[in-house]
């Protein structure tokens, strides 16, 4: 497991963090990502796995759970536990990646396992998150969504090509969690 630094804020940062988090509901998460969204998000997933090896998982959390937050975690750290628990890892090229986004801090993250790291230039995962920030604070979280799962589709299947003789079976569910 990764070491992140625990964030460095004044009191009243914290308490504004925590008034944040409690303040958030899960209204909010569903506005952003309304069903519908999520199965079309869920379809795109399918269609691109089938064209690689690789996994891309989609979870949304509304806010981060009170220990987290005792702690100072930063989102961060907490995608990469979501990444270990959905077990998004686990796949024999270790190649896939974890769409995770913290509604009450508006953060996206992308974990990606070491497989599919190593062979995407860091300058393509920053534009990844910057376009899908942008997204966010645009209110078309959807659209960014689905352009960033197809640009991760076509990195995957360039780097990872699924072949007719080895088709691998679905290890993540297609469908976006909110946690």
């Amino acid at each position: 497991m990764k070491y992140f630094e625990p964030l460095h804020s004044s009191w009243l940062q914290y308490v504004r963090r925590f008034v944040r988090h409690y303040t958030t509901g899960s209204w909010e998460t569903r506005r952003l990502l309304p069903s519908d969204a999520q199965a079309h998000l869920a379809d795109l997933i399918e269609r691109s796995e089938m064209a690689h090896t690789g996994e891309i998982a989609i979870a949304f959390e509304t806010r981060l759970p009170f220990a987290y937050l005792a702690r100072r975690i930063v989102p961060r750290d907490r995608a990469w536990r979501v990444f270990s628990k959905m077990q998004v890892w686990d796949t024999p090229q270790n190649n896939g990646v974890l769409i995770y986004f913290l509604v009450a801090e508006r953060r996206v993250e992308l974990v990606a396992d070491r497989g599919l790291a190593d062979v995407i230039p860091q300058a393509q995962w920053d534009l990844w998150v910057r376009d899908l920030n942008a997204s966010v604070h645009g209110e078309t979280l959807a659209q960014g969504l689905a352009h960033l799962v197809e640009s991760l589709g076509q990195a995957l299947t360039q780097h990872f090509p699924q072949h007719l003789s080895e088709v691998t079976q679905n290890r993540v569910s297609n469908q976006p969690k909110v946690l």
